[in-house]
């Protein structure tokens, strides 16, 4: 299960959105179940911030693991919950990004090899 934290394109937004409450532009939304799913794909369609969740922090932070924190294991996760957590990944954006997409894939590569996964780096 991931958690994100979203940010609203309409910072003064407050009420629902998808089955998601917001209040001045902020919520979280869980895809441990189908609705919350649903939701953050409606929301990455959109244009809505969506950024992991880590812990039982409440802020939004960046993306990918933090020191001290585990690194995410793409074997114990379905197929759409890896290509989720390397959607808020931009390899352009930074080295630190660019390593934490490449080691995901790796360890997909490594682990359940699936062909959904592999794609989004191009090796299918």
């Amino acid at each position: 299960m991931n958690t994100y934290h979203v940010t609203s394109p309409d910072p003064e937004f407050s009420g629902e959105s998808c089955g998601v409450l917001f209040t001045e532009g902020a919520a979280v939304v869980s895809d441990a179940e189908k609705a919350g799913r649903q939701a953050i794909e409606y929301f990455r369609r959109r244009g809505y911030g969506l950024t992991p969740a880590t812990g039982a922090e409440e802020g939004p932070e960046g993306s990918g693991p933090d020191e001290g924190d585990e690194a995410f294991d793409p074997t114990a996760h379905d197929a759409a919950e890896v290509i989720d957590y390397l959607d808020t990944l931009d390899p352009a954006a930074d080295s630190e990004q660019a390593a934490e997409f490449a080691r995901v894939i790796d360890a997909e590569r490594a682990g359940k090899a699936r062909k959904t996964v592999l794609a989004l780096d191009g090796e299918g």
